[in-house]
């Protein structure tokens, strides 16, 4: 099944109005003082700015095995056109479910989606999915063969690198997208992926360590214990109902026990009385209020010593996207 953060964290409700203030605050000098409107349309820019020059990465990357001679590709990662703060962000800050909206809509999870493809024996012994994809039909050998043109290894190893300012992360091990990394950042990629940390598109600034974030989970949790649910946080509870939207469509379409309807109204039900106890321990904890509250406490003082960084990165990814383009328009890396 597909990353369950990344696909959760997404549910293309727009961008913010001040998305236009920021790009021209993101080539001028930084305001004083950072006020949390600015912060919250600069962080929305850059994030999604982050998004973008991943997609570039991905399609130069798909270029490249292309003239490798590979002409199947497994399934892309789907972003968002215009995401706003709310599906960048995530259930990690704006939890609190809407009960005014469609139970498909509540946590963004419904039984007949394509992200949830289930594998079972076909009758030959061989797998089955439920969902169509020509690549898993590949032969195992041609699929390693993809992923280490791709990754410069067929089980897709990462390099973990260290970055100045935000510690550890990952790029990949070898392979086309290697190549598409180093293109596009002119050889300083983990001076990219530094800088991208700073901006706060991919950086933490320890506000979930918080002591009034800690208290604020751990009454949401007691409240959902006491209604019979055994959640720490609102992440596990979005999982758990993931994981049940995936076994009624392997009750749908593998089983055979029920229809498309009669799943999705059993999940509907689920969602909606889940999604009550939900709402109510928000209110009781004033879970999304504190951690608002503090996430962007802890942003703005951490801008206030990365401006630069911060105000700066639009324009980086903006040049990387203009090279992928100029790859992209020449064929070739």
């Amino acid at each position: 099944m597909p990353d369950l953060r990344g696909r959760l964290g997404r549910a293309a409700l727009g961008v913010p109005a001040l998305l236009a203030a920021a790009l021209s605050a993101a080539c001028a000098e930084p305001p004083e003082p950072i006020d949390r409107a600015t912060a919250e349309a600069v962080l929305a820019d850059n994030m999604a700015s982050a998004d973008q020059v991943q997609q570039a990465m991905e399609r130069v990357a798909t270029l490249c095995v292309e003239n490798r001679g590979f002409a199947v590709h497994p399934l892309a990662v789907e972003y968002e056109a215009s995401p706003g703060l709310d599906d960048l962000l995530g259930p990690w800050v704006y939890s609190e479910p809407d009960l005014a909206l469609p139970p498909e809509e509540i946590y963004g999870i419904r039984v007949d989606d394509p992200a949830i493809t289930l594998v079972y024996e076909g009758a030959d012994g061989e797998d089955v999915y439920t969902e169509p994809d020509p690549f898993s039909d590949l032969p195992r050998a041609d699929q390693d063969a993809y992923y280490e043109a791709y990754y410069g290894s067929p089980g897709m190893e990462a390099e973990t690198v260290l970055l100045p300012d935000v510690g550890e992360s990952e790029r990949a091990g070898g392979g086309c997208m290697r190549e598409a990394e180093d293109a596009l950042a002119e050889g300083a990629y983990p001076d990219y992926l530094n800088h991208a940390g700073l901006a706060g598109a991919r950086g933490s600034t320890g506000w979930e360590r918080d002591d009034r974030v800690a208290e604020a989970l751990t009454a949401w949790a007691d409240c959902m214990d006491e209604r019979g649910h055994d959640y720490g946080e609102p992440i596990q509870l979005r999982g758990a109902l993931f994981s049940r939207a995936g076994d009624l469509k392997a009750a749908w379409q593998i089983e055979h026990s029920m229809s498309l309807e009669e799943a999705e109204a059993r999940l509907a039900e689920e969602v909606l009385a889940t999604a009550g106890d939900d709402a109510a321990c928000h209110a009781e904890s004033r879970l999304q209020e504190v951690r608002e509250d503090v996430f962007w406490e802890y942003l703005i003082a951490y801008v206030s010593g990365h401006e630069e960084e911060f105000y700066s990165f639009h324009r980086r990814a903006e040049d990387m996207q203009a090279r992928a383009q100029e790859i992209l328009a020449d064929g070739r890396l």
